[in-house]
């Protein structure tokens, strides 16, 4: 019996599906193993800025710069910064390019993992908007 290109394909995916489930499975155990000290490095990103903190919350993949600035009642100068912090630092990243506001940011895996949002709510006392 010919193995097809296909059959080959389809073998190759599973395969590759596989090795990224076990890479998967085998990162959420480092992950859990080392969760505190790993939060304790995250806090470090927002130190005492509470300013921050209120940035990184209303980011939600919906909203502009432009959008968060006017939602917490600052000017687009003093979100921008907050912004370039939190994206070199791989806790957002760009979702989209919009034609008229601009870019959409969201919020990375980090969030889901470590319920980043609710240890900062706690830390800097914030409340669910």
């Amino acid at each position: 019996m010919k193995i097809s290109n296909i059959d080959i394909i389809l073998r190759d995916v599973r395969e590759i599906k596989w090795h990224q489930e076990s890479i998967d499975s085998s990162l959420r155990l480092l992950l859990k193993a080392n969760k505190e000290e790993i939060l304790n490095e995250l806090m470090l990103i927002f130190g005492n800025s509470k300013r921050r903190a209120e940035v990184y919350l209303s980011i939600d993949g919906k909203m502009s710069v432009g959008d968060i600035a006017d939602k917490l009642g600052i000017k687009i100068q003093n979100v921008s910064p907050h912004i370039t912090k939190l994206k070199n630092e791989g806790l957002i990243e760009i979702k989209k390019l919009t034609e008229n506001s601009g870019y959409i940011y969201k919020k990375t895996e980090i969030e889901k993992i470590f319920k980043l949002s609710s240890v900062i709510k706690k830390k800097f006392g914030l409340n669910d908007e």
